[in-house]
């Protein structure tokens, strides 16, 4: 590749947070897998991967821990593609010698991508997935082409790829005009139930024709994020709360919002805040008035305006002379105190939808489906990602606990307004306390 490969990186301000607050068992992950028509040639996808990765440099990386912050250093080892032993996502070796911040393997038709959060959100690590599956099939001898809908190794790589949007879009302001109280947030409705041992799982995912339930969005007059948010909050409210006797607190689902729509940048880095959106349960909600909710707090909270202090307020938090002369392990107890205020109770779930992930259509006959997903942790035992691929919506949820209840009254739902699903689940046992590996 034509640009230079920096020996090491800062990470960007939004992923400073994620190496603090991991260790090898509870970490900041999410997966991507992806089905393709035929079993996966594993030594080709090897070939790959490896062939794409330089013109990915901000990928290319280990964690490293500095006196100060972590950092990204160059990786000197090739990627290695592993085979699946149990589906479930195990920790990254990111604390060890070497250890990469992303893991690549297969089982059968299925390629499972998963991704440390400091690498990127989901737009920037969904550009990398779209190229090595490009690529893949290039090194299979399939004919495809980019149509300008992936970066491929003639796509030159751009250094703005590679920029802290964080940073490129702060803008000092006053403490009174900081977004501190707005983002402190308040405590949420949390869900309980029986834990899996181990740090076990479950992965739920359902699949729905994308033509319907877009028919049936336009019919009742809102969006596909409006309506399936919505539809997961009364799911929560009736297998989790109608029949409660005491006065439970707001269900509030954190949704992420892609600051790219609003501030033009090229970066595959983080780039992302949250909308906290609030469902009042003090009387029983209904699927019309979450709906309602879910518009008006997406509304408020993509104000551009709204959105610029938000970004100074995050920056301002790592930028601050105290945070640049605290060592890195206080900065781990300072950080799990502030995570009391701004993370730790404030939220029910975690609700993502990618959107639709733009394939050239001379990849349809190879790739048959995706689907994204968010790992639950002891805050927040339920996470939802929906993704949709061709005319597949899959709505994938990894939870921590065994009671199947938010299922149930899901699936009810979509039963009551006529669309049709396809439902899987699969239970992960967990990991035992061992050395973390590359292993699933």
């Amino acid at each position: 590749m034509s640009k230079k490969i920096q020996a090491w990186q800062k990470l960007d301000n939004a992923a400073t947070i994620f190496p603090l607050m991991s260790g090898k068992r509870n970490q900041n992950n999410f997966r991507m897998q992806v089905t393709l028509s035929e079993p996966v040639d594993k030594a080709a996808l090897e070939r790959a991967v490896n062939a794409i990765l330089p013109r990915f440099p901000q990928y290319d990386v280990t964690l490293k821990g500095g006196f100060i912050w972590y950092r990204f250093e160059r990786a000197q080892t090739p990627v290695k593609v592993g085979d699946v032993t149990d589906w479930g996502m195990s920790p990254l070796p990111l604390f060890e010698k070497g250890g990469r911040t992303f893991r690549i393997n297969v089982q059968g038709n299925d390629i499972y991508a998963d991704f440390f959060h400091a690498m990127g959100d989901g737009a920037g690590t969904g550009e990398f997935l779209k190229a090595m599956i490009f690529e893949y099939l290039r090194e299979k001898g399939l004919p495809v082409d980019a149509e300008d809908k992936v970066l491929t190794l003639e796509t030159p790589a751009l250094p703005a790829e590679s920029e802290d949007a964080f940073h490129k879009y702060y803008k000092p302001l006053p403490l009174k005009e900081l977004e501190i109280k707005s983002m402190q947030g308040s405590k949420a409705f949390h869900i309980e139930g029986t834990r899996y041992e181990d740090n076990g799982a479950e992965c739920v995912q359902y699949t729905l024709p994308s033509h319907e339930v877009l028919e049936h969005c336009h019919a009742i007059g809102c969006t596909v994020t409006e309506y399936l948010g919505a539809a997961f909050a009364m799911a929560v409210y009736d297998g989790m709360i109608r029949d409660k006797k005491k006065k439970t607190r707001a269900i509030q689902l954190f949704m992420p919002i892609n600051l790219r729509r609003f501030f033009p940048s090229r970066t595959l880095k983080n780039f992302s805040l949250f909308s906290r959106v609030k469902i009042d349960t003090s009387t029983p909600p209904t699927l019309e008035g979450c709906i309602k909710t879910i518009h008006e707090s997406l509304k408020r909270d993509t104000d551009k305006a709204l959105l610029q202090r938000k970004i100074s307020t995050t920056v301002r938090g790592e930028i601050v002379g105290v945070m640049q002369v605290i060592p890195r392990a206080l900065k781990r107890l300072v950080l799990s105190f502030s995570n009391l205020f701004f993370g730790k109770g404030k939220k029910t779930a975690t609700f993502s939808n990618v959107g639709v992930v733009k394939l050239p259509e001379s990849m349809r006959p190879y790739v048959v489906n995706m689907h994204f997903s968010l790992w639950p942790n002891s805050n927040s035992p339920y996470t939802a990602v929906v993704v949709s691929v061709w005319d597949r919506l899959n709505i994938t949820f990894n939870k921590s606990i065994k009671e199947d209840a938010i299922e149930k009254a899901l699936s009810a739902r979509f039963v009551a307004d006529k669309l049709k699903y396809v439902f899987t689940s699969r239970v992960w046992s967990g990991v035992k306390k061992t050395k973390a590996g590359n292993t699933l």
